[in-house]
């Protein structure tokens, strides 16, 4: 009896932190059904004085704002990005220019997020044919990943 009360402490508890992982949405103005959360509209950090000076620097947690992201509302997309059923983002390498909005559309039927390795901008839960945008105004090279589907990785370079 010993071990299966071990047992079932384990399953419970990894059942109660993934569904404490799973987040509620809700419609970003009246009438609306796409996910947005608190953190969608989070600046992301830029390179501060001696921090990185190169195109293909990646940001840190410690600097300002290099630009932002929310689930609409930043402009017309000059990049779009979709979230596909074959948990690929397509395409996976995307350009644009500092300033430019790139829009990400989750296509497929399961959820999909947006999470750049920068951990302050991300889209939280994206469902089906829910958007996010984000306009970055530090030239680099920024990767991006779905945290729900291992593998689903892409790359955004904004150019000056």
């Amino acid at each position: 009896m010993t071990r299966f009360s071990s047992i079932a402490l384990v399953v419970g508890s990894a059942l109660a932190v993934t569904l404490s992982a799973c987040g509620e949405t809700s419609p970003t103005s009246p009438g609306q059904n796409q996910a947005f959360h608190w953190w969608a509209s989070t600046p992301i950090p830029t390179p501060g004085p001696g921090g990185p000076s190169t195109p293909s620097a990646q940001p840190t947690a410690s600097a300002a704002a290099v630009g932002q992201g929310q689930a609409s509302g930043l402009g017309s997309p000059a990049e779009k990005v979709s979230a596909t059923a074959a948990l690929k983002f397509d395409p996976t390498a995307t350009s644009a220019k500092a300033g430019d909005v790139i829009q990400w559309t989750n296509t497929g039927s399961v959820p999909h997020n947006v999470t750049f390795d920068d951990p302050t901008l991300t889209s939280g839960t994206l469902n089906q044919n829910d958007t996010w945008q984000v306009k970055i105004t530090v030239p680099g090279t920024y990767k991006y990943h779905c945290t729900f589907h291992p593998g689903m990785d892409g790359q955004l370079t904004v150019a000056p």
